[in-house]
């Protein structure tokens, strides 16, 4: 049987599309994560209580915070490194990929610094066009992407487990949570299968995810108002149950690394669900991993 666990609001500004929530800074206090159709970044700091944020110029599908300052950014034409000043750096886009050329409209999704520093990062296609979009790999420093899983919907949540021997990812059309094997270098990853599959009929959609100090997968689930913990053997072992339809992502914060704080979207129906958008805040029962920063 899995447990229960309430939640609270952390941040009452409503996101059309809320996602990709990181934490970083003293105690990890500093929770930052992108509102991705209406241009945004935004933040609030876990003790203090002290929020803001800023407009870029395009969609923005994720914002993580590098080693000495500032961010890289998931713009439309990024990715960007976005100094504390506030200036602008191009760093290399899919145009580097040979072949990679986009037949429909294209985003940035969801991504995540991996422990050894690369930045991975995936697409979709703005109308979902199935296996239009493509999971990536940017090694700090270098002049191309690289990309390493093609044939994507949705380029969803991903993390690696606590040995890095393991890459857990999600393309959410596919619904699956699938596991990579990797490999010695800790950047190579091989025999992709599905750990565990969406029950016919069941609405929910497998989103974003975090993961805990035991190898523990907290998974969004689009459509299902929930966040699933998914143990070693891909068991449910724990629930939390939003009080928005549309949850997206979520990380651990604080100076224990035990508060999950769960981004949701309202999708254009805030009115119909007064709580849709909003950010949320509970005590999980577990500690988590630090949000690994970009080291450039």
């Amino acid at each position: 049987m899995s447990t229960k666990i309430s939640v609270e609001v952390f941040d009452e500004r409503k996101c059309l599309l809320g996602e990709g929530p990181t934490s970083s800074g003293p105690g990890n206090n500093h929770v930052m994560w992108v509102n991705i159709l209406e241009n945004q970044v935004m933040w609030r700091n876990l003790e203090t209580g002290i929020a803001g944020g800023y407009d870029t110029s395009e969609h923005v599908s994720f914002a993580i915070p590098r080693t000495h300052g500032g961010e890289v950014l998931g713009t439309v034409s990024g990715p960007v490194l976005r100094g504390p000043d506030g200036k602008i750096h191009q760093l290399p886009t899919r145009s580097t990929v040979v072949g990679d050329v986009d037949t429909t409209p294209t985003r940035w999704n969801d991504a995540k610094v991996s422990r050894n520093g690369d930045l991975w990062l995936g697409t979709m296609a703005y109308d979902v066009e199935p296996h239009a979009g493509a999971l990536y790999r940017y090694t700090p420093n270098s002049s191309f992407l690289e990309r390493i899983v093609s044939d994507i919907t949705i380029s969803n949540g991903m993390d690696w487990s606590f040995k890095n021997d393991a890459f857990f990812y999600i393309d959410t059309m596919a619904l699956s949570i699938d596991r990579f094997d990797v490999a010695a270098d800790g950047r190579t990853i091989s025999n992709r299968r599905a750990m565990w599959k969406v029950p016919e009929g069941d609405p929910a959609l497998p989103d974003g995810m975090a993961i805990d100090e035991q190898d523990g997968l907290w998974v969004a689930f689009w459509g299902g108002s929930v966040v699933r913990r998914f143990d070693k053997d891909f068991r449910i072992t724990a629930e939390i149950n939003i009080p928005a339809p549309f949850v997206t992502s979520c990380v651990f914060a604080g100076p224990n690394l035990d508060t999950l704080i769960i981004t949701t979207a309202h999708n254009g129906q805030a009115d119909a669900v007064p709580q849709s958008g909003m950010t949320f805040i509970c005590k999980p029962g577990v500690k988590g991993v630090a949000t690994n920063l970009f080291p450039m």
